[in-house]
């Protein structure tokens, strides 16, 4: 196994060094991440996120006032993350608010009241601002700005004594003001303040930080001084201690802990990119990712949109350049992913003849690089997946150059001008140009542009090319772009553990479906795209109805579009868009066939989560499809394209008898467990991953 740059000698590397929630203080030999991007040494991140950045990469993780602005509840969790990406014998430093030491100067301040002592009433007032008011403050500033306006300020100079020197620049510069005129917010407005980051939501004193650092999995808990610390010359990075040796957040509690260490040979570092960890090609990469973990292959994930945070999955960080936007539902999107969509908005203006049926045509460009990523310098293996809007390794050239990347294509758009399946078009066998995706009847456009800013990447780099299906591959090897690459065939997994049979009669009960029906699966991303083959669906639906016979029922989901149900000629109950695993796992158990009329597709993952679930397919023999379905054991297959040929498909399972409709729903499930599951695609991953990097070990 190699072994990476952060765990060598300290004294042959610079240390690795992580400020989180840096605000305005900040190093640049540190990596350093705030809410905010400040260009060029601080990083754009949500922290309630996690921490975007690989296991076992940083030798020091430094927060200062950070942990109180989250809940109780979410501290565990990213002091975990905390511990993650620290490596083994790392040192985590933790500054938060003193709970004791804001406590006893309280009660200090309350016994001088008692006793008449001069100034006494002023400081027992912002000792109870102090305490309460950054807790239950429903607007910015709360108390403690209004008392700050006040000229003079009572009790200034214990103020300072308490909160520090850089609170001085904020007293002076509001003094005297004006606040605005009272106002009482709105159930609503209170709520997303008290969600902004602004106000604490718990404080800590000695004993209960310690507790938690503990529990999350920290060693060597101890107290230390602000101007104390293991961390190798922490004094003249200037985060604790002012210039002048000042303590800068004098009511502080600063606490260190260590990382356990553990055995220095470890699993190589994998890191992925994909636009999301969700959908089609999205979810294909997080189940990669997840079954990496599960092998222990050290894998992390970053993606351009996140709907809600995950294990090993992160955004990637804003720096300028580019932002990040939080969404009131969880999510954490880069401003690459809709900057994607705004280019599809401009380029329809341009090919205002490009064909409504073509589904998306991506370009290259996206303002992310690899290169910019703290820590990628420190990575084994570059895994890609579907990277349109996230990354750009066009621009990486010189970067990526001599580095093993492995991409594994979820469609065809990494060897194409930028369309995601060719359809009849065979361009891309020589060069793009004239696109009939674009509309485009010039050899100059926007295809060979892309073509050719592919051309160079592709020539120049090591890119080890991972295909699901064996059609797939095929296409590949006769692209202009990739058809020199390493082509391997490793199919998708699937988690059969969600997917699997379930009691089909009562889900059958729950969605009203009789006994005697038989009930027919159509399901995609969106059921309109015209690969999809919804056209053909209608027309073989159309010939069983004709035939007569037990009664269909479709069961529809996916977003619809313009898709008109009433054309077609049986019943259909639409399910809407399933976005939980197990939803799609109840649909494929309330069935009795799943319909596959796609015209063109790789390894469609439905495919996979039916058979999981013990689902035959009446299908096209298209693409990755004939990999997974074999006709006549696990379903039935028609020419592509050929409706007649479906509904033969269709009217031949209704007609299987019970016992050996049984036989081939246990086939289905075998062929899953024997060749598509997680497990074999993880260790499938893992021995590429170890091939390749044993070959240049020599």
């Amino acid at each position: 196994m190699p072994t990476h740059d952060n765990d060598r000698n300290d004294e042959e590397r610079m240390a690795r060094l992580l400020n989180l929630g840096c605000g305005s203080t900040f190093h640049p030999d540190w990596t350093n991440l705030d809410f905010a991007p400040r260009p060029p040494h601080v990083l754009g991140y949500d922290l309630r996120h996690g921490v975007p950045f690989p296991d076992g990469l940083f030798d020091a993780v430094y927060h200062s006032h950070v942990l109180e602005h989250m809940p109780r509840r979410g501290a565990p969790g990213f002091l975990c993350e905390c511990l993650r990406v620290l490596r083994p014998g790392g040192i985590l430093r933790v500054a938060v608010p003193d709970l004791e030491g804001a406590a006893r100067a309280y009660l200090g301040a309350l016994e001088e009241v008692a006793q008449g002592a001069p100034g006494a009433d002023d400081r027992h007032e912002w000792m109870v601002i102090e305490l309460v008011d950054q807790l239950t403050r429903h607007v910015h500033g709360g108390e403690m700005l209004e008392h700050w306006r006040r000229n003079p300020v009572p009790a200034r100079d214990f103020i300072l004594s308490r909160v520090g020197a850089e609170a001085r620049r904020s007293m002076d510069a509001v003094r005297g003001t004006q606040g605005g005129v009272p106002v009482r917010p709105g159930a609503h407005d209170v709520g997303r303040f008290r969600l902004s980051g602004e106000c604490h939501l718990w404080m800590y004193d000695r004993h209960s930080l310690a507790r938690l650092l503990r529990e999350a999995g920290f060693e060597d808990v101890h107290v230390v001084r602000a101007d104390e610390s293991a961390i190798r010359d922490f004094a003249r990075y200037g985060l604790d201690v002012e210039p002048d040796g000042a303590v800068r957040k004098p009511d502080s509690l600063f606490m260190e802990a260590r990382r356990p260490r553990q055995a220095a040979e470890r699993a190589p570092r994998v890191v992925g990119f994909c636009m999301k960890h969700t959908g089609g090609a999205g979810g294909a990469a997080n189940r990669l990712h997840q079954g990496l973990l599960a092998v222990d292959v050290e894998s992390f994930l970053y993606v351009a949109h996140s709907g809600a945070p995950e294990r090993g999955v992160a955004v990637i960080p804003a720096n300028g350049e580019t932002t990040l936007a939080s969404g009131d539902d969880g999510s954490l999107e880069h401003s690459g992913w809709p900057r994607l969509y705004a280019m599809r908005r401009a380029r329809a203006t341009s090919y205002p003849r490009s064909p409504a049926h073509c589904e998306i045509f991506t370009e290259s460009e996206t303002p992310a690089r690899i290169s910019e990523i703290p820590g990628m310098d420190a990575t084994d293996i570059i895994q890609l997946h579907w990277i349109s809007g996230t990354v750009d390794i066009c621009r990486d050239v010189d970067f990526l150059r001599g580095r093993p990347l492995v991409w594994t294509l979820h469609d065809m758009n990494p060897f194409t001008g930028g369309c995601h399946y060719a359809e009849d078009c065979r361009s891309f066998e020589r060069h793009c140009g004239a696109c009939p995706q674009l509309g485009s009847t010039d050899e100059k456009d926007l295809s060979r542009e892309q073509w050719i800013r592919k051309k160079t990447a592709c020539r120049e780099l090591d890119i080890t090319v991972v295909c699901p299906s064996n059609w797939l591959a095929g296409e590949v090897r006769r692209s202009s772009l990739l058809g020199r690459a390493d082509v391997r065939v490793i199919p998708n997994g699937v988690p059969t553990d969600v997917f699997r049979p379930l009691n089909r009669q009562a889900i059958r009960q729950s969605l009203g479906l009789r006994p005697d029906e038989f009930v027919l699966l159509f399901g995609a991303d969106n059921l309109q795209t015209r690969r999809k083959g919804f056209a053909e669906l209608a027309a073989a639906l159309e010939l069983l109805r004709a035939e007569g016979g037990a009664p269909f029922r479709l069961l529809t989901f996916g977003h619809t579009g313009n898709v008109d149900f009433g054309r077609l000629s049986v019943p259909v109950e639409h399910l809407g868009v399933l976005h939980m695993p197990g939803e799609v796992a109840l649909a494929c158990n309330a069935a009795d066939c799943l319909l596959m009329p796609s015209l063109e597709d790789n390894l469609p993952n439905v495919v996979l989560e039916a058979m999981a679930c013990g689902l035959p397919v009446a299908g096209f023999a298209t693409g990755g499809v004939p990999d997974m379905v074999e006709d006549g054991v696990t379903g039935r297959l028609a020419p592509t394209g050929d409706s007649r040929g479906l509904a033969a498909a269709v009217a031949a399972l209704r007609a299987l008898p019970a016992e050996a409709m049984l036989r081939m729903r246990l086939a289905c499930r075998q062929t899953v467990l024997s060749r598509f599951t997680l497990l074999h695609q993880a260790r499938a991953y893992a021995a590429l991953y170890e091939e390749l990097l044993a070959a240049r070990r020599g």
